[in-house]
């Protein structure tokens, strides 16, 4: 009976044991994973909280006044030459961006001096007055020098896009100049919103080099082929779709999305317009000849036909950020931040800096890079995995205290061992 209650004891301790251990491996790794699901960016929504916002705020108030000098003397040099350097590089946005951080970046007595100048204005919001206060403390050239990069921004913002090279060489306009019929179907869509998406024709002429296998962008392709394939459609949605595509096409021909970007938007174009039903749909349009103006018509079609109705669903989650980033500054400066861009999670941080900061998240992110998406903070948003694996770890918790208050009570009313007499 002896033997039996100690091998009872023995077995107990061992399992015990085994528990102890497992836990031990095992806690830190929910750990670990409540901590990635909580601060990577997983759980971001797709509109940020106020609180997130002005958290956001406070760390890029922080972030400027870190990066000017310690010394009050050198503080407006700093300031200075950094402004001048954007207004050099014709980055209006980022120039007004650090035009409107002067009160973190000055010293104390010139953030006394411009607040009451910025106070004693009458119009604007309270940036505007900022701005335009801090612009004052600058020499005279400085200020016209802005004022000329403003200008030539806006004329920029307002053009269409340049005509796109074929792969022989021969610009793709050249297919339709002179077409009286191409410029009846493309009148429509030459308004300044469908600019940077170019023309149906032209659509029609990738199209089918694309399908010859010649040398064609089939990211920009697809852009292109979704945001005109949706223009007749009068609704919100498609309004915010294609300006997005076209701040995405401006990104992906300028070279300033990052490879990481890359292949996540090109999985997300594929599902929104795969290829197996995009190339039967435009061997059919191109299948017999016809005019110009009946070409391009039966290439929309093929394009409306093969979007997917559920791929684009997951697409214009994204296209909405993109959108919102270009409303809070403008096209250019939303190509800038979003060149720091890698996946879903950041394209949201960028949108938590832009509402937090405006043109002050292209001043961040033109000094900072891409270390500029830390200072977004959105705090922890509770999913129900991340309470689940909360739960796990506080019962992996329990258990282990009570396998350790288990062990010290058995140890503590363990008889002692009688030494055998000699």
């Amino acid at each position: 009976m002896a033997r039996r209650r100690k091998r009872s004891i023995r077995s107990s301790g061992w399992m015990q044991a085994v528990i102890f251990n497992s836990l031990l491996i095992l806690m830190p790794v929910i750990g670990a994973q409540i901590l990635g699901g909580a601060f990577s960016g997983a759980t971001f929504s797709d509109a940020p909280s106020v609180e997130a916002i002005d958290q956001t705020r406070n760390n890029m108030d922080e972030a400027f006044a870190a990066m000017a000098p310690r010394n009050a003397a050198d503080k407006y040099k700093f300031w200075h030459d950094i402004v001048l350097r954007e207004l050099t590089a014709r980055d209006v946005n980022a120039a007004r961006g650090f035009l409107m951080t002067a009160p973190q970046m000055l010293s104390r007595d010139e953030v006394k001096e411009l607040m009451v100048a910025a106070n004693a204005e009458v119009t604007g919001t309270e940036d505007e007055r900022i701005a335009m206060a801090a612009l004052r403390k600058l020499p005279v050239e400085v200020s016209q020098r802005f004022a000329a990069a403003l200008g030539s921004a806006r004329n920029q913002n307002t053009q269409a896009e340049p005509v796109e090279e074929s792969g022989s060489g021969t610009p793709d306009e050249a297919t339709t100049e002179g077409d009286p019929a191409a410029d009846e179907e493309d009148a429509p869509v030459t308004e300044a919103r469908f600019a940077l998406l170019g023309t149906h024709a032209d659509l029609a002429n990738h199209s089918e080099r694309w399908l010859e296998g010649d040398r064609v962008d089939k990211l920009v392709l697809k852009i292109t082929g979704i945001g005109l394939a949706q223009t007749g459609d009068q609704d919100s949605d498609v309004e915010t779709n294609i300006r997005a595509l076209s701040i995405l096409k401006s990104a992906r021909r300028s070279r300033r999305i990052t490879p990481e970007f890359t292949e996540y938007l090109t999985d997300r174009l594929d599902d929104a317009l795969p290829d197996s039903a995009l190339k039967p749909a435009l061997e059919d349009a191109f299948a017999e000849l016809a005019t110009t103006k009946v070409r391009v018509e039966r290439v929309r079609a093929a394009y409306q036909g093969a979007i997917d109705p559920t791929g684009l669903a997951r697409l214009e989650t994204d296209l909405a950020q993109i959108d919102r980033i270009g409303s809070l500054t403008d096209p250019s400066a939303a190509v800038t931040l979003i060149e720091q861009v890698k996946d879903s999670a950041d394209l949201r941080r960028v949108r938590l800096i832009a509402e937090a900061g405006g043109d002050r998240s292209v001043a961040l992110v033109k000094q900072m890079g891409p270390h500029a998406l830390r200072i977004a903070d959105t705090g922890v948003r509770w999913t129900r995995e991340l309470v689940l694996q909360f739960m796990g770890l506080t019962a992996a918790g329990l258990i282990m205290f009570w396998v350790t208050l288990s062990t010290f009570r058995r140890n503590l009313h363990r008889p002692p061992r009688l030494e055998a007499p000699q």
